[in-house]
């Protein structure tokens, strides 16, 4: 009987054990909410939530858990904006939870689709990441070749090169610090981004498999080729941002260019200088008939990149693991900001850094535009 008592008792213990009340959820209201917003929030975010400048981010449709923690960062000193410290330093639990409920709870606003649609705005259907660049690198075509990819004698191509080896050159030629002046009067119209979207387009394209050009022995170049690989990559496929490939390149171009730098006419100390033309034409013969790649990833949508963000940032709510916020919706120049600020590590997030630290402006705007067409 004891032991039966005993049972019973241990029962009941698990029981009510089992039937402990979990702590509630803080309980929103969102008329309180609304009137904070009003007094404190509306002239930066307005009552909908629209960042009223393009340096103010929007609130509508975001979760409320990322809305709760940011609001505890900026009261806490976690997050640095003179403003919104003080602003929030006087509000209770109750009050952040009340205002993250509110702007999470206001309809979604016009996206940049719905703005344009019918309007003649730009086209921001397009997945390539670096369709602008094409557009660019239409005043290059006419001596460099359909998509960088040279067929006139003594022209180099572009494709498959690195793109910051060609953000610098083509820099150089707009400056005038190359000696060219027909490129620098061509290139006298492009910006900075202009020439960053061009390099990336050119980066992105995969230069043809050449023949053997008429002069030299490919099988004699290879062993030439020795002394170039050390900076040039294996088969003249560089990886080096700074270092232009040489599989694939024109011959009569890459001849050329390696006997200027051996008669010192081109200037660079790690340049051959104790070769014959033979062996220049030799080594040239080789490179030409390599196989080239693309320096960038060619396949490398903006749909594509998103994908990597919505691991975090993930559009259904029910697949959020983190507390984040939702980019669907938001201010487009914000985004590009924010990104730029995670790029050059100035926002304080190691894991965005990482994650941004390749991305090129236009890949930045590219994924900006798009999340900023998506409805929240």
């Amino acid at each position: 009987m004891k032991n039966i008592l005993c049972g019973v008792a241990a029962l009941m213990l698990v029981v009510a054990c089992a039937k402990e009340p979990e702590p509630s959820a803080p309980v929103v209201d969102i008329e309180a909410g609304r009137a904070i917003a009003e007094a404190d929030c509306s002239g930066c975010h307005g009552m909908d939530g629209r960042g009223e400048t393009p340096e103010i981010p929007n609130l509508t449709a975001q979760p409320a858990d990322y809305l709760v923690e940011a609001l505890y960062a900026y009261r806490d000193g976690r997050r640095h904006h003179a403003a919104l410290q003080d602003m929030t330093s006087g509000m209770s639990e109750a009050d952040i939870a009340n205002i993250a409920g509110y702007y999470a709870s206001q309809p979604p606003l016009e996206t940049i689709s719905d703005e344009h649609e019918g309007k003649g705005g730009a086209d921001h259907s397009k997945d390539a990441a670096y369709a602008e660049g094409e557009l660019v690198a239409a005043v290059c075509i006419d001596c460099h070749g359909e998509n960088g990819v040279s067929t006139t004698p003594g022209i180099p191509s572009l494709a498959g090169q690195q793109p910051v080896y060609l953000i610098v050159a083509t820099q150089e030629y707009k400056d005038g610090s190359r000696g060219h002046v027909e490129k620098k009067e061509m290139l006298e119209g492009l910006g900075q981004i202009d020439i960053e979207k061009m390099a990336m387009y050119f980066a992105s394209q995969v230069p043809p498999v050449r023949e053997a050009p008429p002069f030299g022995d490919p099988a004699a170049g290879e062993p030439l080729s020795a002394s170039c690989g050390a900076c040039h990559g294996a088969r003249g496929v560089s990886y080096d941002p700074m270092v232009p490939s040489l599989a694939s390149q024109e011959p009569n171009y890459l001849m050329a260019a390696i006997k200027a730098y051996r008669n010192h006419e081109r200037v660079h100390e790690d340049m051959i200088t104790d070769k014959s033309d033979q062996e220049i034409e030799d080594i040239t013969a080789y490179y030409t008939v390599q196989k080239a790649e693309a320096a960038a990833d060619q396949q490398n949508t903006v749909k594509e990149l998103a994908a990597k963000c919505d691991r975090c940032h993930s559009p259904s709510v029910g697949k959020r693991t983190l507390v984040v916020p939702s980019l669907a919706g938001q201010n487009r120049d914000y985004l590009v900001r924010a990104m730029r600020e995670y790029r050059e590590n100035d926002r304080g997030s190691s894991m965005m850094h990482k994650m941004s630290s390749g991305y090129s402006d236009e890949m930045i705007e590219a994924l900006a535009t798009y999340y900023a067409a998506q409805s929240n």
